[in-house]
Formats: structure tokens, C-alpha cells, sequence
């Protein structure tokens, strides 16, 4: 007696998609909250963006920069934090993402305007900023950056 082939091949999809259904699921690494400060020159940073990536790769975790110089970081939803482990940090600020700035006249697409710190700071590979998310998540992690000018307050 012979299984008939279309109930074989039946079974054996339904047995493959059994097997491998858990590897088809979206799950994420494991993430930890993160919350922080930056600071330029010792000052609050107002506004402007940061961002972390983890060294081993993966979907970056970004937050914005609030008026107070905090922020907390989002990777898979909001203010969910940064996958935990070793990341190398930057941070942007441009004139244009001032929330205070009018509206820009210009068409969309126009430039971010002016940088407000070192541009070694947006760039993963120069800033030299690092940081490490444990599993337990990073609060109050301090990002000071220095403009390199003297006697600036």
C-alpha cells in the first residue's frame, strides 16, 4: 500500500513549515532602554539628533535631542532604547532642525543649513564616542562634546 503522492507531499509541507515557522518570525535582539544628555562645551545641547549603532550591526537606535539637552533612543518602537551590547555613537546638529528656527522658505530637499558642532561628531567611524547598553539599559549616559574652541561658554 502507497501513500498517495499529493497527501506525501502534503505532509511534508506541512512538516517543513512547522520546522521552520520560528525562523520566519520577526523577532528583534534583545534592545534596553537608553536615556541620556549631550552637552557641547559643558551647555545643554538644545536640539539635534543621536544615534547609536551597535558594533555588531543590526537597525541603529536614534533619538532626538530635547531643548534640555536629554534624550531617549527608539530602535523597534518608541523610546524602546538600543539592542544590547558595544556601540559607536554620533550625534547631528544643524541649524535647520532648531525648533524654534521659522520654517525654512525654501523647497523641500533644501540643505540642512549649518553645522552647529564638530563634524567629526556625525560621522559612526571619527566621533571616538562609544557606548555600552547592558541589559538592565543605560540612564543619564553623558555625552559631552567639545567644540575646541577656547574660552567658550
Amino acid at each position: 500500500m502507497s501513500i498517495p503522492r499529493q497527501l506525501y507531499a502534503a505532509a511534508t509541507t506541512l512538516t517543513l513549515a512547522a520546522l521552520f515557522s520560528p525562523l520566519g518570525c520577526s523577532s528583534h535582539p534583545a534592545v534596553a532602554p537608553v536615556s541620556g544628555k549631550v552637552t557641547l562645551d559643558g551647555e545643554p545641547l538644545r536640539f539635534g539628533s543621536v544615534m547609536f549603532q551597535a558594533v555588531s550591526g543590526g537597525q541603529p537606535a536614534t533619538g532626538t535631542i530635547q531643548q534640555d539637552g536629554t534624550f531617549s533612543l527608539s530602535t523597534f518602537s518608541s523610546d524602546d532604547g538600543a539592542i544590547v551590547g558595544q556601540h559607536r555613537v554620533r550625534v547631528v546638529c544643524y541649524n535647520s532642525q532648531d525648533p524654534s528656527r521659522p520654517e525654512a522658505s525654501g523647497p523641500a530637499g533644501d540643505s540642512l543649513g549649518q553645522l552647529l558642532i564638530p563634524e567629526k561628531y556625525t560621522s559612526l567611524g571619527a566621533s571616538g564616542l562609544t557606548a555600552d547598553v547592558p541589559a538592565d539599559g543605560l540612564s543619564g549616559h553623558q555625552i559631552a562634546l567639545e567644540s575646541g574652541k577656547a574660552g567658550r561658554r
